[in-house]
Protein backbone atom coordinates (compact mmCIF):
# COMPACT_ATOMS: atom_id res chain seq x y z
CA UNK A 1 0.00 0.00 0.00
CA UNK A 2 1.40 3.47 -0.80
CA UNK A 3 2.23 5.91 2.08
CA UNK A 4 -0.52 8.56 0.41
CA UNK A 5 -3.08 5.80 0.52
CA UNK A 6 -2.19 4.91 4.53
CA UNK A 7 -2.48 8.73 4.95
CA UNK A 8 -5.84 8.96 3.80
CA UNK A 9 -6.73 6.08 5.78
CA UNK A 10 -4.89 7.31 9.05
CA UNK A 11 -6.76 10.86 8.46
CA UNK A 12 -10.06 9.33 7.94
CA UNK A 13 -10.12 7.53 11.08
CA UNK A 14 -8.36 10.41 13.00
CA UNK A 15 -11.61 12.20 11.63
CA UNK A 16 -14.26 9.63 12.65
CA UNK A 17 -13.09 9.33 16.25
CA UNK A 18 -14.45 12.72 17.58
CA UNK A 19 -18.16 12.02 15.36
CA UNK A 20 -18.04 8.16 16.86
CA UNK A 21 -17.36 9.25 20.69
CA UNK A 22 -19.88 12.23 19.86
CA UNK A 23 -22.56 10.08 18.59
CA UNK A 24 -21.96 7.02 21.34
CA UNK A 25 -22.07 9.96 23.88
CA UNK A 26 -25.71 11.55 22.84
CA UNK A 27 -26.64 7.97 22.03
CA UNK A 28 -29.45 6.22 24.25
CA UNK A 29 -28.51 2.74 26.22
CA UNK A 30 -28.75 -0.22 24.63
CA UNK A 31 -30.61 -3.46 26.15
CA UNK A 32 -28.23 -6.17 26.87
CA UNK A 33 -30.08 -9.50 26.51
CA UNK A 34 -28.33 -12.95 26.76
CA UNK A 35 -30.09 -16.14 26.43
CA UNK A 36 -28.44 -19.57 27.02
CA UNK A 37 -27.50 -21.50 23.60
CA UNK A 38 -28.99 -24.87 25.89
CA UNK A 39 -32.86 -22.89 26.50
CA UNK A 40 -34.00 -24.72 23.62
CA UNK A 41 -33.61 -28.31 24.20
CA UNK A 42 -34.75 -27.40 28.57
CA UNK A 43 -38.75 -28.94 29.23
CA UNK A 44 -39.72 -25.25 30.46
CA UNK A 45 -43.47 -25.17 31.42
CA UNK A 46 -43.98 -23.62 33.99
CA UNK A 47 -42.19 -20.13 35.37
CA UNK A 48 -42.89 -17.72 38.81
CA UNK A 49 -42.36 -14.30 38.24
CA UNK A 50 -41.42 -13.66 42.26
CA UNK A 51 -42.00 -10.40 43.94
CA UNK A 52 -40.27 -7.56 41.83
CA UNK A 53 -37.47 -5.89 44.12
CA UNK A 54 -36.90 -1.84 44.43
CA UNK A 55 -33.68 -0.34 46.42
CA UNK A 56 -36.51 2.27 47.87
CA UNK A 57 -39.43 -0.28 48.22
CA UNK A 58 -41.10 1.54 46.22
CA UNK A 59 -44.64 0.32 45.87
CA UNK A 60 -45.72 2.11 42.58
CA UNK A 61 -42.79 0.68 41.00
CA UNK A 62 -43.20 -2.80 41.88
CA UNK A 63 -47.13 -3.28 41.64
CA UNK A 64 -46.94 -1.51 37.89
CA UNK A 65 -43.26 -3.43 37.03
CA UNK A 66 -45.38 -6.65 37.85
CA UNK A 67 -48.46 -5.91 36.37
CA UNK A 68 -46.73 -5.12 32.91
CA UNK A 69 -44.38 -8.15 32.78
CA UNK A 70 -48.01 -10.25 33.32
CA UNK A 71 -49.03 -8.39 30.23
CA UNK A 72 -46.27 -8.37 28.19
CA UNK A 73 -44.30 -12.02 28.63
CA UNK A 74 -48.31 -13.78 29.18
CA UNK A 75 -47.64 -14.86 25.02
CA UNK A 76 -44.90 -16.61 25.61
CA UNK A 77 -46.64 -19.99 25.78
CA UNK A 78 -45.86 -21.00 29.53
CA UNK A 79 -47.28 -21.76 32.65
CA UNK A 80 -47.34 -17.95 34.59
CA UNK A 81 -47.40 -18.10 38.74
CA UNK A 82 -48.00 -14.12 39.35
CA UNK A 83 -45.63 -12.33 42.07
CA UNK A 84 -48.81 -12.23 43.85
CA UNK A 85 -49.33 -15.88 44.19
CA UNK A 86 -45.71 -16.90 44.56
CA UNK A 87 -45.19 -14.58 47.41
CA UNK A 88 -48.31 -16.22 49.05
CA UNK A 89 -46.22 -19.59 47.86
CA UNK A 90 -43.05 -18.40 49.64
CA UNK A 91 -44.97 -17.21 52.78
CA UNK A 92 -46.36 -20.63 53.41
CA UNK A 93 -42.73 -21.98 53.12
CA UNK A 94 -40.89 -19.88 54.98
CA UNK A 95 -42.95 -16.77 56.23
CA UNK A 96 -41.97 -13.18 55.35
CA UNK A 97 -38.43 -14.45 56.60
CA UNK A 98 -38.16 -16.17 53.59
CA UNK A 99 -39.95 -12.83 51.07
CA UNK A 100 -37.12 -10.99 53.16
CA UNK A 101 -34.41 -12.96 52.29
CA UNK A 102 -35.17 -13.68 48.57
CA UNK A 103 -35.64 -9.60 48.47
CA UNK A 104 -31.97 -9.13 49.79
CA UNK A 105 -30.69 -11.79 47.31
CA UNK A 106 -31.90 -10.10 43.97
CA UNK A 107 -31.08 -6.72 45.05
CA UNK A 108 -27.03 -7.86 46.02
CA UNK A 109 -27.15 -10.31 42.40
CA UNK A 110 -29.90 -9.33 40.40
CA UNK A 111 -31.05 -13.12 40.29
CA UNK A 112 -31.60 -16.28 42.64
CA UNK A 113 -28.61 -18.23 43.65
CA UNK A 114 -28.42 -21.89 42.52
CA UNK A 115 -28.16 -23.02 46.66
CA UNK A 116 -31.82 -20.92 46.86
CA UNK A 117 -33.16 -22.57 43.47
CA UNK A 118 -34.49 -25.60 44.51
CA UNK A 119 -36.47 -24.53 47.53
CA UNK A 120 -37.96 -21.54 45.69
CA UNK A 121 -38.98 -23.14 42.90
CA UNK A 122 -40.22 -26.07 44.42
CA UNK A 123 -42.16 -23.68 46.95
CA UNK A 124 -43.70 -21.52 43.77
CA UNK A 125 -44.69 -24.90 41.67
CA UNK A 126 -42.20 -24.34 38.63
CA UNK A 127 -39.56 -25.00 36.86
CA UNK A 128 -37.93 -21.61 37.24
CA UNK A 129 -38.26 -18.58 38.36
CA UNK A 130 -37.97 -14.77 36.50
CA UNK A 131 -36.59 -11.70 38.77
CA UNK A 132 -36.78 -8.19 38.38
CA UNK A 133 -35.43 -5.95 40.06
CA UNK A 134 -35.86 -1.78 39.13
CA UNK A 135 -32.61 0.15 39.58
CA UNK A 136 -34.18 3.62 37.84
CA UNK A 137 -37.38 5.12 38.50
CA UNK A 138 -37.97 8.85 37.91
CA UNK A 139 -39.55 11.75 36.89
CA UNK A 140 -38.44 14.38 35.97
CA UNK A 141 -41.48 17.38 36.39
CA UNK A 142 -40.57 21.07 35.18
CA UNK A 143 -41.55 24.06 37.18
CA UNK A 144 -44.36 26.27 35.55
CA UNK A 145 -41.35 28.84 35.00
CA UNK A 146 -39.06 26.16 33.35
CA UNK A 147 -38.65 25.24 29.44
CA UNK A 148 -38.00 21.82 28.61
CA UNK A 149 -39.07 18.32 27.73
CA UNK A 150 -40.34 16.78 31.03
CA UNK A 151 -38.85 13.12 31.00
CA UNK A 152 -40.00 9.50 32.53
CA UNK A 153 -37.15 7.12 33.36
CA UNK A 154 -37.00 2.81 33.71
CA UNK A 155 -34.21 1.15 34.37
CA UNK A 156 -34.68 -2.66 35.09
CA UNK A 157 -32.46 -6.12 35.61
CA UNK A 158 -33.92 -9.51 34.71
CA UNK A 159 -33.00 -12.65 35.70
CA UNK A 160 -34.65 -16.47 34.43
CA UNK A 161 -33.43 -19.30 36.50
CA UNK A 162 -34.58 -22.93 36.46
CA UNK A 163 -34.49 -24.80 39.78
CA UNK A 164 -30.90 -25.94 39.61
CA UNK A 165 -29.48 -22.09 39.44
CA UNK A 166 -28.78 -22.48 35.63
CA UNK A 167 -29.22 -18.72 34.39
CA UNK A 168 -31.19 -19.23 31.12
CA UNK A 169 -31.94 -15.65 30.26
CA UNK A 170 -31.29 -12.53 31.42
CA UNK A 171 -32.22 -8.66 30.33
CA UNK A 172 -30.91 -5.32 31.52
CA UNK A 173 -31.48 -2.03 30.11
CA UNK A 174 -34.30 0.87 30.00
CA UNK A 175 -36.38 3.78 28.23
CA UNK A 176 -37.01 7.59 29.10
CA UNK A 177 -39.56 9.33 27.06
CA UNK A 178 -40.23 12.59 26.83
CA UNK A 179 -42.93 14.96 26.77
CA UNK A 180 -43.88 17.47 25.31
CA UNK A 181 -41.89 20.62 24.89
CA UNK A 182 -43.10 22.58 27.76
CA UNK A 183 -42.69 26.60 27.67
CA UNK A 184 -41.81 28.88 30.05
CA UNK A 185 -43.72 31.75 28.47
CA UNK A 186 -47.01 30.11 28.22
CA UNK A 187 -49.99 32.08 29.51
CA UNK A 188 -51.53 30.80 32.53
CA UNK A 189 -54.66 29.16 33.27
CA UNK A 190 -55.54 28.80 36.23
CA UNK A 191 -53.39 28.95 39.95
CA UNK A 192 -53.22 25.66 42.34
CA UNK A 193 -53.11 26.45 45.58
CA UNK A 194 -50.42 24.44 48.09
CA UNK A 195 -50.25 25.20 51.51
CA UNK A 196 -48.58 28.49 51.65
CA UNK A 197 -48.05 28.97 48.09
CA UNK A 198 -49.87 29.79 44.61
CA UNK A 199 -49.02 28.28 41.29
CA UNK A 200 -49.65 28.87 37.96
CA UNK A 201 -51.07 26.52 35.59
CA UNK A 202 -50.35 26.03 32.43
CA UNK A 203 -52.12 24.20 29.74
CA UNK A 204 -49.30 21.85 28.72
CA UNK A 205 -48.91 18.20 29.00
CA UNK A 206 -46.51 16.44 31.56
CA UNK A 207 -44.51 13.65 31.64
CA UNK A 208 -45.09 10.27 30.32
CA UNK A 209 -46.56 8.19 32.70
CA UNK A 210 -44.45 4.94 34.37
CA UNK A 211 -47.13 2.80 32.74
CA UNK A 212 -46.28 3.66 29.00
CA UNK A 213 -42.92 3.95 29.81
CA UNK A 214 -42.42 0.46 31.25
CA UNK A 215 -44.65 -1.34 28.79
CA UNK A 216 -42.41 -0.22 25.91
CA UNK A 217 -39.42 -1.66 27.22
CA UNK A 218 -40.97 -5.01 28.66
CA UNK A 219 -42.86 -5.02 24.49
CA UNK A 220 -39.09 -5.00 23.52
CA UNK A 221 -37.90 -7.93 26.27
CA UNK A 222 -40.54 -9.96 25.19
CA UNK A 223 -39.99 -10.08 21.84
CA UNK A 224 -36.39 -11.58 22.86
CA UNK A 225 -37.69 -13.31 25.67
CA UNK A 226 -38.07 -17.72 25.34
CA UNK A 227 -40.99 -19.21 23.84
CA UNK A 228 -42.38 -22.56 25.16
CA UNK A 229 -41.10 -25.29 23.22
CA UNK A 230 -43.50 -26.84 21.59
CA UNK A 231 -44.37 -30.56 22.72
CA UNK A 232 -42.57 -33.04 19.43
CA UNK A 233 -44.84 -34.45 17.27
CA UNK A 234 -46.68 -38.01 17.97
CA UNK A 235 -47.21 -40.05 15.56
Amino acid sequence: MRLGAIAIISLALWLSAPLAASAQKKGRSVDRIWASPEIGSIPLGSIALLPVVTFDGSLEARRTTEMSIGQSFRGSGHRWVSATTSREFLRRAGGDSLIDAVNQIVLKHERIDSLSAAAICKAARTRAVLTVRVDQWEQRILEFNQSGHPTTTVQLKAALVDSTGRLLWSASGGETLEGPYQDANASAVGIKSSGLNNTPMTNQGGAPTFQETITKLLTRWSLEFPKKAAAPATE
